[in-house]
């Protein structure tokens, strides 16, 4: 196994390059390409919920000021962004970590190496997700059905991949792995 912060071989659950050990609680899978050891679904979930409490404040005062201006869809596409470039910009740095990926433990790697992603897989990652939720502005019963139905497959999809990625780590080539 190896450390999900310099990439070193692990002693156990000990980085002896750097020192980081794995939380006492870190189960899982490790990754067959990287040695890495996979999040799983709970945690991923937790780290998501996370986000979605921090960027709560940020996210609504965006979108009152868009709203304001231009009405609701400016309002939601200016939150996407702003939300967007928090993510993109927290997923490359050398941590990998944005608030939520600290709370669950974990952190966004690139699938083939293990080493931390480069800016136009970031922007891959959050782009899948931000088309989606564009596609829940549209208005109509089709529109939202594809969203449903895309979103559901996103969120369930790592509970059957073998390397516990969703929709859009597959679209982005990205891991989350325990930190």
């Amino acid at each position: 196994m190896y450390c999900s912060n310099c990439g070193s071989a692990m002693n156990d659950n000990t980085c002896p390059s750097c020192g980081r050990s794995l939380p006492a609680n870190a189960r899982g899978k490790i990754d067959q390409s990287t040695g890495l050891m996979l999040a799983g679904w709970g945690r991923r979930v937790g780290g998501t919920f996370s986000d979605a409490i921090v960027m709560l404040l940020p996210a609504l005062i965006v979108y009152s000021i868009f709203t304001e201006l231009d009405g609701y869809v400016a309002g939601a596409l200016a939150t996407e962004v702003a939300v967007g470039a928090y993510l993109v910009k927290m997923w490359t740095t050398t941590g990998g970590q944005s608030v939520g990926n600290r709370v669950a433990v974990t952190r966004v790697r690139d699938g083939a190496t293990g080493k931390r992603l480069a800016g136009l897989q970031a922007f891959k990652r959050w782009i899948f997700v931000a088309i989606l939720f564009a596609i829940s502005l549209i208005p109509g019963t089709i529109p939202a059905i594809i969203f449903l139905l895309v979103a559901l497959a996103d969120i369930f999809y790592p509970l059957v991949d073998p390397r516990n990625q969703t929709l859009h780590d597959k679209f982005a080539g990205t891991i989350v792995v325990v930190a």
